[in-house]
């Protein structure tokens, strides 16, 4: 009975003190020093991908890059009913994300990102939905792009 709980404790004592942590986790690990930010298109959205990124004018010891972002947001019908109304949208986020340095592209990559749903007979739950669903595809291109620069 003592070997089983001994067995036990030291069991529990290696699963907590493993120091496992998600590789991505510290979005404040972004060491780059940017020296001029460009941000074009949806300010909603580029804002919300600079505070997500945590990208700002800092001065890290490594060379200075140019940041471009470039968004937009497209909703759009994919299926309407026999009347002519809308049944089924599709939300669709795009983000162009570009580092330059001394004029050259150092890193450049679009991100896009899409949801479709079912229209709601109430107007004011299908504003909310969309905001929402907008949210995520933004938080999910924000994790997209840290992962892409801490290559």
């Amino acid at each position: 009975m003592k070997i089983k709980f001994f067995a036990l404790f030291l069991i529990l004592i290696f699963l907590t003190n493993c120091g496992y942590q998600p590789l991505y986790s510290k979005k404040d690990s972004l060491k780059i020093y940017i020296k001029t930010i460009s941000l074009e298109g949806n300010k909603k959205i580029n804002r919300k991908i600079m505070l997500l990124t945590n990208l700002k004018n800092q001065n890290a010891g490594s060379p200075p890059y140019n940041l471009r972002i470039v968004s937009d947001k497209d909703i759009e019908v994919i299926a309407k009913d026999m009347t002519g109304n809308a049944t089924i949208y599709r939300t669709t986020i795009n983000v162009t994300f570009s580092l330059k340095h001394e004029g050259k592209i150092f890193k450049e990559k679009k991100f896009s990102s899409n949801f479709s749903y079912n229209n709601m007979s109430n107007s004011f739950d299908l504003s909310q939905y969309q905001k929402n669903i907008e949210e995520n595809l933004i938080i999910k291109i924000a994790e997209e792009i840290i992962i892409y620069i801490n290559r």
